[in-house]
């Protein structure tokens, strides 16, 4: 039997891939702090946050990249705090991860996520080279914001969109938490 010359290709393609090297790859280690809404912890290294993607337990993770100057990001952190407030058969953390560069919005935070996500976990990112680290936690990461990366253990979503409503944020969610 003749195998046709892409087949055999990909049989040894796949054959000498190391799926163990993806998993090395990834930085696995503690849970980074995770600062609250009225104190976020800022990061100027996405290294030292880059475990936040990468956590093995049964907790599922939704991380929400956003700035304060985006607007769908805004109106979405609403929607993000009515999960955080519902009950889940499974334990959930949500993480608010702001992209924010300029002094004046990342000091106005605390005021915005205190009156619209009070109970969210909350980070500052200032590493600007997410060229670098954008397709580590993102295979084709553009840096559009919002961009939602909802996983737990290897299971893994991403949404580079925003959820208008919070039904759909839910649906996203449920398989997760099943």
């Amino acid at each position: 039997m003749r195998l046709s010359l892409p087949l055999l290709l990909l049989t040894l393609l796949l054959c000498t891939c190391d799926f163990d090297s993806y998993r090395s790859q990834k930085t696995v280690g503690p849970l980074p702090a995770l600062g609250t809404a009225v104190i976020p912890v800022r990061y100027a290294e996405f290294n030292d946050l880059a475990p936040l993607f990468h956590q093995d337990s049964d907790t599922t993770y939704l991380i929400n990249f956003w700035a304060t100057w985006c607007q769908p990001c805004r109106e979405e952190i609403r929607l993000l705090e009515e999960l955080a407030k519902e009950e889940h058969a499974k334990p959930m953390e949500i993480v608010l991860v702001s992209l924010d560069q300029k002094e004046a919005a990342i000091e106005s935070i605390p005021a915005f996520l205190e009156a619209n996500g009070p109970n969210l976990r909350s980070v500052i990112l200032t590493d600007t080279s997410d060229a670098v680290w954008g397709p580590t936690i993102d295979r084709v990461w553009s840096g559009s914001l919002p961009t939602t990366i909802i996983y737990r253990g290897e299971l893994r979503y991403v949404y580079r969109r925003a959820f208008n409503t919070f039904a759909d944020l839910d649906r996203a969610v449920e398989p997760l938490m099943k």
